[in-house]
């Protein structure tokens, strides 16, 4: 599934526009959060900047810019601003906020600070090819109340994507789905909203999900994603729009819930399989009367896990995939999705307290 356009490549450009194949040179923003630390050590055939604003990052092929995408000329002096735009013939934008509550930094980072990127990229003197991670889930729109806050993320997004298609500058646009730990070790750069449901299902405050348990829940491990970015940037790829999910390969909701639940069930913790429900059931008739009864604090979390489902479920749509077109680049294949979810549960669980989970690995 997905859009299998012709694949359009720049020409070959060594530092700073020369051709050849001399060692190139990145712009990475958004190097300290979840694509960006799982892009590092893939992109270990460039020379990466990384434009920084709290969080250092490291590497030994990295050097750091403080730097802030929010602010005219990234945050920059104007003769820093130059010289960076005189090295880089590639930049690979990840910085964005996902959190769906901060809605004035939703704007300020994702809309704003998109423009402010794509201007260097436009001055920049070789000319680079601007890869802009979006989301999957950029089209989505709020169901009632429920996913509003979600959709105004979506929609920042959407707003972000226009924006580089009307710069003019050489684009690629990358639509990752549902990012979860790498694929082997489970790692990953900060927790996720997918975390907060496992961390839900723990703790037994998830009795019931108002979802259709044959629904896709489509998510793709951070190596493959960061992977499926590098093998653009390689290739030289110079325009499209790549969506980098499972599609027909998603789990369904049921089968992802029982890894969840089996995994816990391994380690010991006593935990029920939650009921599915219709949706419009929960909504008319068990949610009112089952969330005012809980403590606040739960009722929270719950309401947070639902503006997940809300959102990355979809009323069970499933994701367009550009992944057997990137395959044909020489990205890697998306690996066995149970497999992948459970090594994301077990290195939550680890990290969580629950020392077993290392154990069971080993077993």
């Amino acid at each position: 599934m997905g859009d299998h356009m012709p694949i359009q490549k720049a020409g070959p450009r060594g530092t700073g526009g020369v051709p050849g194949t001399a060692r190139r040179s990145v712009l990475l923003t958004g190097a300290s959060g979840v694509v960006g630390r799982a892009l590092l050590p893939r992109l270990r055939d460039f020379d990466v900047i990384c434009l920084v604003h709290r969080s250092p990052v490291c590497g030994p092929n990295v050097t750091t810019v403080p730097g802030d995408i929010t602010r005219p000329m990234l945050g920059l002096a104007e003769r820093a601003y130059a010289e960076l735009a005189a090295k880089v013939d590639a930049v690979i934008h990840c910085a964005a906020v996902t959190d769906f509550n901060r809605a004035g930094s939703l704007e300020a980072t994702n809309i704003t600070g998109t423009e402010h990127v794509t201007a260097f990229a436009a001055a920049a003197a070789a000319k680079p090819v601007l890869y802009h991670v979006s989301t999957a889930f950029v089209h989505t729109t709020a169901d009632g109340d429920r996913g509003r806050t979600a959709a105004g993320y979506a929609a920042s997004k959407a707003a972000a994507e226009q924006v580089v298609r009307s710069s003019g500058v050489p684009h690629v646009i990358l639509r990752p789905s549902v990012v979860i730990g790498d694929s082997d070790t489970g790692e990953i750069a900060a927790f996720q909203g997918l975390h907060r449901v496992v961390a839900g299902l723990f703790g037994g405050i998830v009795p019931m999900i108002p979802f259709g348990p044959g629904w896709p829940i489509d998510f793709v491990p951070a190596d493959v994603v960061a992977d499926s970015i590098a093998c653009l940037v390689e290739n030289r790829v110079s325009e499209g729009e790549f969506w980098i999910s499972a599609g027909e390969a998603a789990l369904s909701l049921a089968e992802g819930v029982a890894v969840v639940v089996e995994f816990a069930r391994g380690l010991g913790v006593r935990i029920d399989m939650p009921r599915f429900v219709p949706p419009d059931m929960f909504d008319r008739l068990i949610g009112p009367v089952f969330l005012d009864a809980l403590p606040e604090k739960i009722r929270r979390n719950i309401l947070r896990m639902l503006e997940f489902f809300t959102i990355y479920l979809q009323s069970g749509q499933i994701k367009p995939s550009s992944l057997d077109q990137l395959a044909a680049l020489g990205a890697r294949p998306l690996p066995d999705q149970c497999e992948s979810l459970r090594n994301s549960v077990r290195y939550w669980a680890v990290q969580n307290g629950y020392a077993q989970a290392d154990t069971e690995r080993a077993a």
